[in-house]
């Protein structure tokens, strides 16, 4: 993509006396005192500040992506642009992991420290982040659901920022601010597809307004916009060839074969599109093996001639609608009142597969029943596999009989995501005195619509096939009933609220040497809800799924203050100070102070560095009411001593004399909130230079480094020390050592069986993370020729320190922390050089966009001590389980795409564009650590290559 300098395309001019004055006048001497007509005073509006300045290089350094670089990327989604940002890392969501807990999402991980440490902006307000929470835990704000039509320019902030905008901007602010004003009417149209298929998309947008706010003394404007998106289906990308990155067959290099249907998956695999019966009791051949429809028979099985292609969606089907209006008035005295109000939804149908399957081996325990205000426990039934009964129509083999393959009646199995973002704020700006003071208030909502079908609930299943008369057909052709018994839609509404109040005072305090001592100081409240309940038939145990759950509200209170001292014409030193008060209790308050300086000798030449702290407080997911409760490891160590093979009695394993039975199996688990917790603490620095050796060339280059300290994790081992055990004495059954059981009361109290282990969020682990960021740009002047525009952005991480359990872990080009999001994996470089060259009406941009190679190793996964053990069945999918991976597989490769947009205009109403993205086809590399997609690739960082080439065209017409 293309990014320019904050000065060429981030400059709000300011008159002297005029209606919208700034928040800090830091006019040089020469501009004070003069007393003649001058020209317009150009003052910068920088993320990261409350004072306007003139330079627009600030000590912290900021990336800005305008409107005309949204265009030229040839994308028509925000969330596309911002994951090619080289700042953006380990932790990152996309839309293509189906499997996310906050599925059809987007979000920005900057510094590769996931998506809770980057804070996401709107008009430099917070938004509410989503319903969702990332892994159940982290909150952030869903980058897929922004317009992209309505985009003035996204400013991304690369230095921690808690002292300017609290907490969660320990990494860095994604600013996204959109268009203040708009006369004429706009209409932009586009369409394209992927050259192999699926992923059809159409654009549209239409932006009209009128009113000119310095002659007509207002402003309003209005804009609809409409993407829709197909989707992309793993089988249309599906590769036999062996070593693909859409392969699935391993066994030519001595792995296993993950193709579905094939033999060597399970002693009796699954089947496409028909169903065949077998009897448990008996050995598994040609009489044994009833098969009730399709073509498949037992040869063909066993020859693996009923293989099938991957299921499920590569890319889902999306759908945006976004409406914004916008109105801003001029008023009495110099003051300004700007509104927006906007609706932006998103639609996301994720699929995992075709029809419900049986595998024969399914199994189906109780599921656990958690809600807030419920404690965990477990309820329905226990199933150890589906079976139709001997009489069941087809049923030949004169036996119960289990089920393998597809149940030809049952919905898709998937996911439909409805979200809704709704946002109304009010900015006042104007002066008191010598103050400039600019006020906000908003109210912004999330509401997620989450509809979940094709789960299968089994005992119902079960009872319509044991049914004497009109039994559940495998086959097809059920009642309605009969579906909406079995397969019930799950659903559930999960809203988040933010509300906000601010405001900003201005002034000069001093003239200084370099010029005006700016001062800023103000005060902000914000109240936070979020209620995300797992869907009802989840919560009360009726089927199985995701039960975690949150319920809880935050309020901050905030005083802060901010200098800027140009203390020479050389030397500016910065300095921000926040307090934030959180809750009535205030237990998780933070004072987060930092500080900046810019040392310019000459033009050509600058020095810049910053020292930030930052925090983030516990969120609602955290610290309010929440919890996932799921079927744990082990056994209950007081009353299973020993397990339940304690006891060898022969061959066979039985847990030891007068154990509790039921105490033997898997206790419950709640992961849960903690009102003990801390904030993460972060600390920060940068250290940067700043480049400008010729007219038109401008370079920045900046170290950095952060170290998060107490972060907010899951115990990874679970302590039975703090179980809720119950209080009443139980009777059931004990073992007698030799397998079988006698009738024994377990006394009740502190050595009562367990009811559930909590297992509360702790502050535990620190992540370090250094390295630089290169940006350079360049502007040829080629006479008659045209111009050629060249820009460069290279982030490194020299160091990823992962520090848990007393242990350090060096992450940088790995592929850990891998329990993060999808694990995305860790590479040490990203790259995006773009170059534009433009003529007259024509301009032609061509980006690269380049990602290092990482190892398949996450060293910080317990077991996971080199590729062999990684890519058994330690870590991840089982592809080599004898621990013999060729070493070629051991490291993801590096992946470049090359992007191509030309744009011509005809006049000064009608423009036309093309573009295509991965022009070379480039395919992603193999990534058999990550678990984000269906087949062995990582669609967070290499998801364009699984895409192909893509290929649209448009047109943009200005009335």
């Amino acid at each position: 993509m293309m990014v320019e300098t904050i000065l060429s395309r981030s400059m709000r001019v300011m008159f002297s006396g005029g209606v919208a004055l700034s928040l800090g006048m830091l006019a040089q001497p020469v501009f004070a005192q003069d007393t003649t007509t001058a020209a317009p005073v150009q003052r910068v509006e920088i993320t990261g500040s409350s004072i306007r300045r003139i330079d627009s290089e600030t000590p912290s350094p900021v990336q800005v992506i305008t409107a005309e670089d949204l265009k030229k990327s040839g994308y028509t989604s925000i969330s596309q642009v911002l994951s090619n940002i080289t700042a953006n890392g380990q932790g990152t969501l996309s839309q293509g992991f189906a499997y996310a807990f906050a599925g059809g999402a987007s979000g920005i991980s900057l510094r590769g420290l996931n998506t809770s440490a980057t804070l996401v902006l709107i008009d430099g307000h917070r938004m509410a982040p989503n319903a969702l929470s990332d892994d159940g835990q982290r909150s952030f704000v869903d980058v897929s659901n922004i317009p992209f039509d309505t985009i003035e320019r996204v400013e991304v902030l690369k230095d921690g920022a808690s002292a300017v905008y609290g907490s969660d901007a320990m990494a860095g602010v994604v600013n996204v601010i959109l268009k203040k004003t708009v006369t004429g009417t706009t209409v932009n149209a586009e369409g394209g597809s992927s050259t192999k298929g699926g992923g059809a998309t159409v654009h549209a947008s239409i932006t009209s307004g009128f009113g000119d706010l310095q002659e007509d003394g207002y402003n309003a404007y209005a804009s609809l916009e409409y993407r829709h998106q197909n989707n992309i289906t793993n089988a249309s990308r599906y590769n036999e060839s062996p070593g693909s990155w859409a392969s699935l067959d391993w066994t030519k290099f001595g792995g296993q074969n993950f193709i579905n249907g094939a033999t060597a998956q399970t002693p009796h695999p699954r089947i496409p599109g028909s169903v065949y019966l077998r009897d448990p009791t008996q050995s598994f051949g040609a009489s044994n093996a009833v098969f009730l429809n399709g073509s498949c028979n037992y040869a063909l099985l066993s020859s693996d001639g009923c293989t099938f292609a991957p299921e499920g969606n590569l890319e889902p089907k999306t759908e945006n609608i976004n409406f914004l209006a916008s109105f801003t008035k001029r008023l009495n005295d110099g003051w300004q009142l700007a509104v927006k109000g906007s609706v932006f939804e998103s639609k996301v149908d994720v699929v995992y597969r075709a029809h419900a399957r049986f595998t024969g081996g399914n199994s189906w325990d109780q599921n656990v029943a958690v809600s807030a205000g419920v404690a965990p426990y477990l309820t329905g039934t226990t199933l150890d596999s589906v079976t139709v009964p001997a009489t069941y129509p087809g049923n030949t083999l004169g036996a119960p009989a289990v089920i393998y393959g597809f149940d030809a009646s049952s919905p898709t199995p998937e996911t439909k995501v409805n979200s809704k973002n709704y946002r109304l704020v009010a900015d006042l700006t104007g002066s008191i005195g010598e103050w400039d003071i600019q006020s906000a208030v908003g109210f912004t909502e999330n509401t997620i619509n989450q509809n979940n079908l094709g789960t299968l609930y089994a005992p119902a299943l079960q009872a319509a096939l044991n049914r004497a008369t009109s039994p559940y057909s495998l086959t097809g052709a059920n009642s309605a009933a009969d579906l909406a018994a079995i397969y019930p839609n799950v659903s559930a509404t999960d809203t988040s609220k933010l509300s906000f109040v601010e405001l900003h005072a201005t002034r000069s305090l001093a003239q200084l040497p370099g010029g005006d001592l700016g001062f800023s100081t103000g005060g902000s409240y914000t109240s936070r809800t979020m209620d995300s309940p797992a869907p009802t038939l989840i919560a009360n145990g009726t089927v199985p799924g995701n039960n975690a759950y949150v319920s809880g509200k935050q309020t901050d209170a905030a005083l802060f203050a901010e200098i800027v001292a140009p203390v020479t014409k050389t030397i500016e030193l910065d300095g921000h100070a926040r307090y934030d008060h959180f809750g009535a209790d205030g237990a998780n308050n933070s004072f987060t102070p930092s500080a900046g300086f810019k040392w310019t000798p000459t033009s050509a030449f600058g020095l810049r560095g910053t020292y930030a702290t930052g925090f983030r407080a516990p969120n609602p997911a955290e610290a309010g009411q929440s919890g996932q409760a799921y079927v744990g490891s082990g056994w209950d160590l007081i009353n299973c001593p020993g397990g339940p093979a304690a006891v060898q009695v022969g061959a066979n394993g039985y847990p030891a004399k007068g154990s509790f039975v039921a105490a033997c199996s898997q206790p419950t688990v709640l992961n849960s909130s903690s009102t003990t917790l801390k904030p993460e603490k972060s600390k920060s620095a940068t250290l940067g230079l700043i480049l400008e050796p010729i007219k038109g060339w401008s370079s920045t280059f900046d170290l950095y480094e952060i170290k998060i300290s107490d972060q907010i994790v899951t115990p990874g081992n679970v302590d039975q020390t703090t179980a809720v055990r119950n209080p009443n004495a139980v009777t059931g059954d004990c073992a007698d050592g030799n397998g079988g059981t006698y009738t024994c009361t377990l006394a009740g109290g502190a050595a009562g069986q367990i009811l559930y282990i909590p297992n509360k969020y702790v502050n535990a682990n620190s992540t370090k993370t250094s390295g630089w960021e290169l940006e350079s740009h360049y502007k040829w002047k080629l006479g008659e020729y045209g111009t050629l525009l060249t820009s460069l952005d290279w982030s490194h991480t020299m160091s990823y320190i992962l520090s848990e359990g007393g242990q350090d872990f060096q992450l940088a080009g790995t592929h850990g922390p891998s329990i993060i999001g999808g694990n995305t994996g860790n590479p040490k470089d990203r790259i995006a050089a773009t170059f534009t060259y433009a003529k007259n009406a024509l301009d032609v941009t061509t980006a690269f966009n380049w990602i290092s190679s990482y190892s398949v190793v996450d060293p910080s996964y317990a077991g996971a001590v080199d590729c062999a053990t990684s890519l058994s069945a330690v870590q991840g999918t089982p592809f080599f389980p004898n621990g013999n991976a060729p070493t070629n597989f051991c490291t993801v490769g590096s992946f470049m795409t090359v992007d191509l947009t030309t744009r011509y205009k005809f006049s000064k109403q009608l423009s036309v564009h093309f573009a295509v993205n991965n022009l070379l086809n480039r395919k992603p590399p193999v990534d058999l650590s990550s678990y984000g997609g269906f087949v062995p690739y990582n669609p967070s960082l290499h998801q364009s290559g699984a895409i192909g080439t893509f290929i649209q065209a448009g047109l943009t017409y200005s009335f």
